[in-house]
């Protein structure tokens, strides 16, 4: 009955969450803050000042990105609401001389009220860093065939394939640090926004042949395959999809190419379930290919006909139960055709008769 009894405490979690917020607020005396402002303005930046250096310096060791560790500190400067606890308790055993357990607890009040302009310093500073701290690289296409847009771990996969295979391709990527740990490794990676059409151009796309979008981003994906579309009609996209809803906003912008990025890795572990089960190699790899149809060819009609929430919903339902009849009936079919061997792993006989 565990989920049931959560359910039923959420609401009490919640209300007694805000009843203690508005107990601490009533109890904080900012009176103190009318008649001792320098002490508490000191008190407050300097506990948040010490507390930041400290997150800032252990940001390195714990891996946290140098772009990101102003961030992580302002996030986690302030004080914690378990201070109310431990000044509420340090009140009721006189454990502070004076005023202190309300000028500490009105200190945390503020440095909480402190972090929202911290965070908005934080993204100040990042937007300035990264204008002016790098410009785009100057890009030379050599001619190749195929622009790569974001060479994180799909567009890598993809890049090592086609470099293998002996081909030329322009790398863009948006992000400095992967740029410059990539070129260690010797790749030819360009610093530059895809979605930015003078970079596109820059690139070579009037005279590639193939545009592979594999950013993180949906929005940025999305608007890099607009500007293809519009600018260069005769560049094949084909591009990488976060979930469904990404899939969808790629086929309506025309582009034929689109895979979900964990699609086949997921239905080449879920062979290796079957596989695991008993189910043979070759009836494994047909249940996956017929799933991967039907759930394409669901997909599809999805895209074309336009559907709000709560019919691609029902739709979604119908279509999973839908496949589901029809390949338990493929499977009763082929065991009558072919004897209830047919699903059996290779091995399970002399397994069964050795045992």
């Amino acid at each position: 009955y565990r989920h049931a009894l959560e359910t039923d405490i959420e609401p009490f979690k919640g209300l007694l969450m805000g009843l203690f917020f508005m107990g601490v607020g009533m109890s904080i005396d900012f009176g103190l803050f009318a008649s001792k402002p320098v002490v508490v303005v000191s008190l407050v930046l300097g506990f948040v000042a010490i507390k930041g250096a400290v997150l800032f310096a252990i940001g390195r060791p714990l891996d946290v990105g140098s772009t990101d560790r102003f961030g992580f500190a302002a996030l986690l400067a302030q004080g914690s609401e378990f201070a109310f606890v431990v000044f509420g308790v340090a009140r009721t055993a006189r454990l502070l001389p004076g005023d202190w357990d309300r000028m500490l607890t009105l200190v945390v009040a503020l440095s909480m009220a402190f972090t929202p302009l911290l965070l908005l310093a934080n993204d100040f500073l990042l937007r300035a860093t990264a204008n002016d701290e790098r410009e785009a690289d100057e890009i030379e296409s050599d001619d190749a065939p195929i622009i790569i847009a974001g060479f994180g771990r799909f567009g890598q996969i993809v890049a090592r394939l086609l470099f293998a295979s002996g081909l030329k391709a322009t790398v863009l990527d948006f992000d400095p640090d992967q740029v410059e740990l990539l070129r260690k490794f010797d790749f030819r990676v360009f610093y530059g926004d895809a979605s930015r059409l003078d970079l596109l151009e820059t690139a070579g796309a009037r005279t590639a042949k193939v545009l592979v979008v594999a950013v993180d981003d949906v929005d940025t994906s999305v608007r890099i395959v607009e500007l293809a579309r519009q600018h260069f009609p005769s560049l094949h996209v084909v591009a990488r999809a976060r979930n469904v809803t990404h899939y969808i906003k790629l086929r309506a912008l025309g582009v034929e190419s689109v895979e979900r990025e964990l699609f086949e890795g997921s239905l080449h572990l879920g062979r290796s379930v079957l596989e695991r089960l008993g189910v043979g190699a070759y009836e494994a790899r047909e249940r996956a290919d017929r799933f991967r149809r039907e759930n394409v060819a669901a997909l599809e009609r999805v895209y074309q006909g336009p559907m709000d929430e709560a019919s691609r919903i029902a739709f979604a339902r119908e279509a999973r139960e839908q496949l589901e009849r029809q390949m338990i009936d493929d499977m009763r079919r082929l065991e009558h055709e072919h004897g209830h061997g047919w699903h059996l792993n290779p091995n399970a006989e002399d397994e069964a008769r050795a045992e």
